[in-house]
């Protein structure tokens, strides 16, 4: 018997609702560091004197450090622990926060830059280990709803942020946000030490000496039946492929090279948004304060998208509702660029947008774990997430590359928007894809190895 069939069918325990309420804060906090340099990024433009150009590097640090998190330290997770990698995680997170209370004007931005690329590679490493854990404790009729929270839950960090940390901004200056971003992240990752259990996938492969003890632990605070022996085995040989070249063989490969492809297209047109719609709106009107105004209309529609998409979810099969939002996605971030820069419209019109885009977070959150089996789970999310968010890197950059040269917020909005109808495309090639190799299978079963572990609570 597997793991995850002792959980897909069985009642959520006190236990599992510990993880799942754990892990939905870690990305809270995950979603106030992303969307810190967002609503501060007035704050630091009028402190430091830079382009726009120059603060899209500043946007763009912690999205390079999580591309690093997830597509280096993720993987240790699944050599090291999940748990453990997760701990560090929060921890690199508070170092990253330090840091950027060394930057000031006279030294550039350098030393703020470094500050968001280390807290990216935190937030990196974090998210991954995350979500795999979500998905290996969450029963198969909560899983979307799970996974859409854990998507909002950024978007709630955002929120948080916005509202409380954004009008002290003007007061105490942008250091602030990085001194509530420290403690806030040092208390996560003692919170995460002693609240956070192990994957249980990951103990069953005998990762460790007393791997069979732990999960028994566990599954004794479940309420589930003690087990004699660990349940799941690799095959012979599938211990020689693990890591990225697992993932980039056999039929893992079309797979990885497409969700990647995908979610960094839909990374180019998110962290656009998310980066350069409050900073727009703010510069347009020469009133900073209208940054984290944005910030709130951003992070209430997201909230309220990954909410509604979550509850259809439960229905609808995530690889179709997934294009569905984006397609709608790609229309109302056009849309928020031809609408203007005048509030309360810029408000309202952000909001709208939010609620599609943000949706499609949790559509690829809920796809791309079940694509990998239990050895390489952690590193095909991780090296997913991480070279897709690639896109979210270059977005700020080249958005204040078009700014500087003079292109119009209607015009910028509307080019940017365009690869999230990519990335619905590439979400609607895969589920082709899985359904044509599914019948396959079911015609003439072969055995493979890496996919025999691959159960997870999911639709098919």
């Amino acid at each position: 018997m597997k793991i995850s069939d002792l959980i897909a069918d069985s009642p959520m325990t006190s236990l599992q609702m510990r993880v799942v309420i754990v892990s939905i804060m870690l990305v809270v906090l995950d979603g106030y560091d992303v969307a810190l340099a967002a609503f501060a990024a007035p704050f630091i433009a009028k402190d430091f004197g830079v382009s726009k150009t120059e603060l899209g590097m500043v946007l763009s640090g912690a999205l390079i450090g999580m591309l690093a998190g997830s597509v280096i330290v993720a993987p240790i997770a699944d050599r090291m622990g999940r748990r453990f990698t997760g701990v560090v995680g929060a921890i690199v997170i508070a170092l990253g926060m330090f840091i950027g209370l060394f930057a000031n004007a006279e030294n550039g931005t350098m030393m703020l830059v470094i500050s968001r690329i280390v807290t990216g590679v935190g937030v990196g490493a974090l998210v991954a280990v995350v979500g795999v854990i979500l998905s290996e404790y969450t029963n198969k009729r909560v899983y979307p709803m799970v996974m859409a929270i854990y998507a909002a839950a950024i978007n709630i960090g955002g929120l948080l942020g916005a509202l409380v940390v954004g009008p002290m901004l003007a007061e105490h200056g942008w250091k602030f946000g990085w001194w509530v971003g420290f403690v806030l992240s040092a208390l996560a990752a003692v919170g995460a030490y002693f609240l956070l259990p192990e994957s249980l996938t990951w103990l069953a492969e005998g990762r460790r000496p007393d791997a069979l003890r732990q999960l028994n632990k566990i599954l004794t605070k479940m309420r589930k039946p003690v087990l004699e022996a660990l349940p799941q085995k690799s095959k012979t040989g599938a211990d020689k492929k693990v890591g990225v070249s697992a993932i980039l063989s056999g039929s893992l490969l079309w797979q990885t090279v497409l969700m990647v492809a995908a979610y960094f297209a839909y990374m180019v047109s998110f962290y656009f948004m998310t980066t350069w719609a409050p900073t727009t709106v703010a510069s347009i009107n020469q009133q900073p304060l209208f940054a984290p105004q944005l910030v709130i209309a951003f992070s209430i529609g997201g909230i309220a998208g990954n909410i509604v998409f979550g509850f259809i979810a439960s229905y609808v099969n995530l690889r179709i509702l997934t294009p569905v939002f984006l397609i709608l996605a790609t229309a109302a971030l056009s849309y928020f660029g031809f609408a203007g820069a005048t509030m309360p419209a810029a408000w309202w019109t952000l909001l709208i947008a939010s609620f599609f885009v943000c949706a499609g977070t949790a559509g690829f959150y809920g796809i791309i774990p079940v694509l990998y089996p239990t050895l390489v789970r952690s590193t095909g999310y991780g090296v997913v997430i991480g070279l897709g968010r690639f896109g979210g890197v270059v977005a700020p950059i080249l958005g204040g590359v078009c700014f500087d040269a003079g292109m119009g917020m209607t015009m910028a909005f509307t080019l940017f928007a365009l690869p999230m109808l990519l990335a619905g495309i590439g979400l609607l090639v895969l589920h082709v894809g899985l359904k044509r190799s599914a019948a396959r299978e079911a015609a003439a079963p072969v055995a493979s190895p890496l996919a025999t572990n691959a159960a997870c609570p999911q639709q098919a």
